[in-house]
Parts: C-alpha cells; sequence; structure tokens
C-alpha cells in the first residue's frame, strides 16, 4: 500500500512539472473517460464543459484510476488550489474490474466528505457495471452512487454515459470509450445537471490564450 502511494505521488508530481493546472474553479476528477483516451483535448467533455460553462476546468482524468485514486489524488490537487466544485467521475473501472462495491463505495465517501469538510460543492457521476458479471454484482455496484448522493445530500447524474454507452456510432471501436460525438452529448448532460446547483456567472473566467487552462495532464 505504502508502495502505491509513493508511486502515485511520483506520477503526479512529474505531471506537474510537465502541466501548470493554474487556478481552476472546477476540478473533473476521473478516469479515461474523464481524460478523453484517443481523442484531442478540445473534444473532452471538461474541456467542452468548461467552454460552456465559461469557467476553468482543471482535467484532473487518469487513465486506469480506479476510485482508490479518488482520495489520494483528490488532496494532492487541493494543495495547489481550492476549486469550487469537484465533478466526481471515478467507478468505471471498479466495475469493470469486478471490485467489492462496499470498498468503492467507502472510497468514493472518503472523497465525498472531504470536499464537505472545505466546502467545496461536489457532483457525482453514476456508472455501472458491464452485464456479463451476472445480477447481483451490478446491482451492488449501481446502487452505490445513489447511496452516497442520498448519504451526503449531493447532486447526482445517475449514469455518466446516459444515451451514449452501447451506441455504435458514439464511441470508439473499443465499445468502451466515447468518441468525439459522444463526448459532445456527455458534456451537455452535465451541463444540464451541473447549472442546477452551481452558478457560472459567479466564478471567473478563462483567460483568453492562457495555455495553464487549456491543458491537461499529458
Amino acid at each position: 500500500m505504502q508502495r502505491f502511494f509513493g508511486s502515485l505521488a511520483l506520477i503526479l508530481s512529474i505531471t506537474l512539472s510537465i502541466t501548470s493546472f493554474g487556478k481552476g474553479k472546477i476540478l473533473a476528477l476521473g478516469d479515461s473517460l474523464t481524460f478523453g483516451y484517443e481523442v484531442e483535448e478540445e473534444h473532452t467533455w471538461p474541456k467542452l464543459l468548461e467552454k460552456k460553462l465559461g469557467v476553468p476546468i482543471i482535467n484532473g482524468g487518469t487513465a486506469g484510476a480506479t476510485s482508490a485514486f479518488g482520495l489520494p489524488t483528490l488532496r494532492f490537487h487541493l494543495k495547489r488550489y481550492t476549486p469550487d466544485l469537484v465533478i466526481y467521475a471515478l467507478g468505471a473501472n471498479d466495475g469493470l474490474r469486478g471490485l467489492d462495491p462496499k470498498v468503492t463505495q467507502k472510497n468514493i465517501e472518503e472523497a465525498v466528505k472531504l470536499c464537505q469538510e472545505k466546502g467545496i460543492k461536489l457532483v457525482l457521476l453514476g456508472m455501472k457495471a458491464p452485464p456479463n458479471y451476472g445480477k447481483t454484482f451490478p446491482a451492488n455496484f449501481e446502487a452505490i452512487y445513489p447511496t452516497v448522493a442520498k448519504k451526503y445530500d449531493i447532486p447526482l447524474m445517475p449514469f455518466m454515459l446516459e444515451n451514449v454507452a452501447g451506441q455504435k456510432k458514439l464511441n470508439q471501436p473499443d465499445g468502451i470509450h466515447p468518441n468525439a460525438e459522444g463526448y459532445k452529448i456527455i458534456a451537455e448532460n452535465i451541463y444540464k445537471v451541473v447549472t442546477k446547483h452551481y452558478d457560472p456567472t459567479k466564478h471567473s473566467k478563462p483567460e483568453a490564450g492562457n495555455k495553464e487552462l487549456q491543458t491537461r495532464p499529458k
């Protein structure tokens, strides 16, 4: 476990040396679905949402990340700036790997509690497990998100990939990661949820040409 967190810290420190995160107002915390696997940065949902809101968004997506990355990654970012909002989009890889839903829920709750302790708003994006795990596991896994949302009274988008998952024309050949067209739908869906609980007019807009606010970790 110590080696895991040590490796994570090393990866994050290298990332920081390559890319300056600037003063983002929103942190998008997730995995490859957030990072934007095999798509240009301008087509990722954080960048599309940033344009729609007019508010800087830091792309905190890490390929392969599970909910276990949530708390340490969040702590890392919060040492460098304080976002007004965190959009939590982790858990998809937990479902794909069949990880214990109780552990996944605990990981998510720890990140939620940290945000609430610091007075940071959080929007939770729900995930679904693949059907090949039978009935019990998917049901237990998918119950995590509404359970956490209700327990901590936070906004929930029931399924991050709503109207995109399973749609061949909206996904890459692997059938898992959205393409540019799929990300347009995801960004629009997230926008509808976020704007119910977050007023972008009260927060600063990105500065034109500011590369610090226009990059994601490489």
